[in-house]
């Protein structure tokens, strides 16, 4: 790659006439040190926080221009108090850095992600982002980052980050996260007092801390020392003839460096020296930065100061040419007031072409804006936006500006406009993503238009905004609203919103069928309407959500049909999408896969989060089936659709993986998983639960033997009515307490409900009714479960969205066949092998050998079957620490024998699968092992055997009973 040349700095941070920049050694060795770390290969963070006027910007500016001496390349964006652009502060750098790798002939592995961010940030126009959601534009943020910092170490500086919205504050985030191995240092400035402090850059500033390399700095005030440093610089003296002025000047600024800096320029405009006797008489200085820069600007005329006003008015930085459009001032007296502000250093004049004028600090800024009327401000604005609008139709931000100041002149009559120019930047931020600013600015538009049609719309799509960013409460309160008091259509799509905000935290079904029931009721009976058939669609998903799966089906195969007979695409993804959502029964899961498969090719060419819902279904029902390579697409798809959309896909694909290492026997990855899950879920915001997290606990901590330190915890008197009751039978099952489990069983049994069976639950709530009547040997019990259990067979058996895996259902029939006496088990047991191994499952391969070896010790207890059953189990069992199998087979007398010819466990589960024809990679995949490791274990088991190769080693186990 050819070399590119770094953008040039702000020219303000090297504009002549600036104070001396003193102290901060400590700051600016820490931020040295920071840099060296980068150079040396690591990213680093450092937020810079303090009150107005610490001296903040000072620093990162003097840091920052050092470093691009030194040949770092610096990008720099600022956020403001006003409506900004999607991603402020982040757009310009990231137009900068674009901008430099186009120049250098870019990586085409990069032309993606260049293209995505050309069309996201693109100055005018529509984003057309298409088949793209939030999380794919951060990961091109990062690639092209990560591309820059390969080349050339960077520092990326951010200023006045309270201000930042919560997408950026998001992007802040996933940016650093994604850049730890990137040479890159970041510096924000913030400002951390009320009335500036920003709750979400507290919450993502929280997040960062757990990376090593985020660092926090608070500025405090100048000494009397560092004062005495500037005096000296500013005076030409030395330190000790500065010492008294100094201290002085720190009694009357606390040391605050701006109120110094004006201070000191108020001293050398009346011509005078503060010393250390009688300061008052010397000099009066107001008591505040507030009170400082209202006496400088009480120093202008009325001109210089309307003027000013209006600048103040336009922003931190301010177009000239807009200021002398708005002004009812002639150019010349303009012009003249604007030089007047410039020599008195109330504004930073242009140093380069395309430069704007500026304020040199919000302060200053600020000090303008109170001295507006209030009346007079709303007046101001509204001028403003007339003549932004008729005037510079060019002008940047002018949507976001447009809206800010008609909104700030809605009681002059502007309330159309400001509605009008609010919903136009709330288009641009979700055209761009931006989801969070999309949903805020639609609200707001909301709350200001008279129109109750256009209200009602604009809450819809912000309820769309906010469903995007998985804030379902928010979407819920606001499709409420609109179901309250919007028209017949609004009501019926705000019930397919609200339906859609309860279904993906997973929220009982009831209520969204009210809504919807309700809606559909004001509307005609229409199965040619879109519309129509997604709320019928959307009532199916959130029947079955009820338990009511067959009422489910009827309604929504009805609109599939009908959805095929208008021959649109769209329409048919939206239906699909929610009939493959209904639920994981065994009746008709058949078909609901055929229909996600259906819906995964409409939805794959255009990379729409329907995607999701297809993959989403796909990777839980293949796992049910049995089939592992559907399994393993359906994870692979339901990646891609996080890596584009991110956030609450999240939480899904951290489900999938804590099953995939839970089947497997991996305990300890299992834990982490669950961990992973937890955190994912909170992207739920408000509709976060502990309880799926609670069982997914359990099920790793009875699996490794670890419910015994609750013991002393559980009494064996507890309600069921006021627990989860299949939880707590589980619970005593597993601690041995007979009593308390026979009570609980019982009670299950006598209060069961159909509706129960149709839950998502079911197969948790089985499954604990089952092993406790086995372990109780109530064949009574045992018998009557039976016909539930085998609804089931061929099946495995899976609780929610993999919180609880259990394997095949054919190993509990089995079991129930074992203890009821009746002559099939051997075959339950089989049939349940042949499917745990399809599932590339060790753990359910473990327990259903150790089950099979129970079996067949119970008819024969000296069985040489059931020893090599027990033996097989332990293999897998023991190397994993599956302690529940291995206290299955001890609890049965079933102890651990030894293998022939000094053949470990390990061994004997390896020369088991050579016999089952496998290759060193499909055994290290069973075990999870390296291929390596499996290769060592067939060389030890051919030395240890006498075999001679594979074939003979396999002859080997099944003459011994080993296969």
């Amino acid at each position: 790659m050819r070399e590119w040349s770094a953008p040039a700095l702000p020219p303000r941070w090297s504009r002549s006439g600036q104070p001396p920049f003193v102290a901060r050694r400590h700051e600016k060795a820490e931020l040295e040190s920071a840099w060296a770390d980068v150079l040396a290969g690591a990213s680093r963070a450092v937020f810079i926080s303090g009150e107005p006027g610490v001296g903040k910007s000072r620093l990162v500016s003097t840091v920052g221009t050092a470093l691009h001496a030194c040949g770092a390349l610096v990008l720099f964006g600022s956020c403001t108090p006003e409506y900004g652009e999607p991603f402020e502060p982040f757009d310009d750098p990231i137009r900068r850095l674009v901008d430099i790798m186009r120049a250098g002939d870019a990586d085409p592995d990069l032309e993606e992600s260049l293209i995505l961010l050309e069309r996201a940030f693109a100055r005018h126009g529509a984003a057309a982002l298409e088949g793209n959601g939030p999380s794919r534009l951060y990961d091109a943020v990062n690639d092209v980052i990560r591309a820059a910092a390969r080349i050339h170490p960077m520092v990326l500086i951010i200023e006045d980050l309270h201000w930042a919205d919560v997408t950026a504050t998001r992007l802040l985030t996933r940016l650093i996260a994604a850049a730890q191995d990137s040479r890159m240092l970041v510096l924000g400035t913030f400002r951390h007092t009320p009335p500036d402090r920003s709750d979400a850059l507290s919450d993502a500033l929280t997040d960062l801390r757990r990376f090593e390399g985020v660092r926090r700095m608070e500025l405090g005030p100048l000494s009397p020392t560092d004062i005495a440093d500037y005096v000296s610089r500013c005076s030409d003296i030395d330190m000790a003839a500065a010492a008294g002025p100094a201290k002085v000047l720190h009694a009357l600024t606390g040391g605050n460096p701006f109120l110094l800096r004006e201070t000191w320029r108020l001293v050398v405009d009346l011509g005078r020296s503060p010393s250390g006797d009688e300061p008052s008489r010397i000099l009066e200085v107001p008591a505040s930065i507030r009170d400082v820069m209202r006496s400088r600007i009480d120093a202008l005329d009325g001109h210089a100061i309307s003027v000013l006003q209006l600048a103040a008015l336009l922003g931190q930085r301010f177009d000239l040419r807009e200021v002398l459009a708005v002004t009812e001032l002639d150019e010349s007296a303009a012009l003249g007031a604007i030089d007047t502000a410039t020599d008195a250093g109330l504004v930073d004049a242009p140093r380069a072409g395309g430069e704007l004028h500026r304020f040199p600090h919000a302060i200053a800024r600020q000090a303008f804006l109170d001295t507006i009327p209030g009346a007079e401000t709303i007046r101001l604005h509204a001028r403003i936006a007339q003549t932004l609008e008729t005037m510079f139709p060019t002008a940047p931000r002018l949507a976001q500006r447009l809206a800010h100041h008609y909104v700030s002149a809605r009681a002059l009559g502007f309330s159309d406009a400001a509605v009008t120019y609010l919903t136009r930047s709330a288009e641009i931020a979700e055209g761009r993503l931006a989801y969070e600013d999309a949903g805020d600015l639609f609200e707001r538009a909301a709350d200001i238009t008279g129109d109750p049609t256009e209200r009602d719309a604009l809450r819809l799509r912000a309820a769309r905004s906010w469903t995007f960013t998985a804030d379902f409460a928010r979407a819920r309160r606001l499709n409420e609203l609109v179901m309250q008091f919007g028209n017949e259509r609004q009501r019926l799509a705000a019930a397919i919103g609200f339906e859609e905000a309860s279904w993906r935290p997973g929220l009982p079904g009831k209520p969204a069928v009210e809504a919807l029931t309700n809606a559909l009721a004001g509307v005609p009976v229409d199965d040619s309407d879109p519309l129509y058939l997604e709320a019928i669609a959307a009532l199916s998903r959130a029947t079955a959500f009820t338990g009511a799966a067959r009422d489910a089906e009827a309604l929504v195969a009805a609109a599939i049909e009908s959805a095929r007979r208008i021959g649109d695409d769209r329409v048919l993804a939206r239906v699909l999408r929610a009939s493959v959502c209904h639920s994981l029964r065994p009746v008709g899961l058949v078909e609901r896969i055929r229909r996600a498969e259906e819906l995964a090719d409409l939805a794959r060419p255009t990379g729409a989060e329907a995607f999701g819902a297809s993959a989403n279904f796909r990777s839980a029902a293949y796992y049910i089936v049995g089939d592992r390579n559907g399994r393993d697409q359906g994870e692979r798809d339901l990646v891609e659709v996080r890596r584009r959309w991110g956030s609450y896909w999240d939480y899904w694909i951290e489900c999938v993986r804590y099953g995939r290492v839970f089947a497997a026997g991996r305990l300890d990855d299992a834990r982490s998983a669950i961990a992973r899950v937890q955190a994912a879920e909170a992207t739920f915001k408000s509709d976060a639960t502990s309880g799926a997290n609670s069982l997914q606990s359990f099920m790793v901590r009875r699996e490794s033997g670890r419910l015994e330190s609750i013991r002393a915890l559980v009494s064996g008197s507890e309600s069921p009515t006021t627990r989860w009751a299949p939880g707590l039978l589980a619970l005593y099952t597993e601690l041995g307490m007979v009593d308390p489990a026979r009570r609980v069983l019982h009670w299950l049994l006598e209060h069961d409900e159909p509706g129960a069976h149709e839950s998502a639950d079911w197969p948790a709530r089985l499954v604990f009714l089952v092993e406790a009547a086995l372990w109780l040997s109530d064949a009574e019990t045992a018998a009557r479960l039976r016909p539930w259990m085998a609804e089931y067979s061929g099946l495995n058996l899976l609780s929610g969205y993999y919180i609880a895996l259990f394997g095949s259902a054919d190993r509990y029939l089995g079991q129930i066949d074992s203890l009821c006496g009746t002559e099939n088990a051997l075959e339950r047991f089989d049939a349940a092998l042949e499917l745990d191994e399809r599932s590339d499952a060790a753990l359910h391969v473990a327990h259903t050998l150790a089950a099979t070896a129970v079996h067949l010790h119970r008819r024969e207890p000296a069985s040489h079957r059931a020893a090599a059953y027990a033996d097989r189990a332990r293999a897998i069992a023991a190397p994993a620490g599956l302690v529940r199998v291995l206290r299955s087979l001890d609890a049965a007398g079933l102890s651990a024998g030894s293998f022939p010819d000094g053949l470990t466990a390990r061994e004997a589960e390896v020369i088991r699968l050579v016999a089952a024809g496998m290759s060193n990679r499909e055994i290290a995949r069973r075990l999870s092992v390296s291929e390596h490791t499996a290769a060592n274990h067939v060389r030890s088991i051919l030395a240890k055997t006498g075999a001679a190769n594979r074939t003979r080693a396999a002859a080997y186990a099944r003459e011994r009973g080993l296969a």
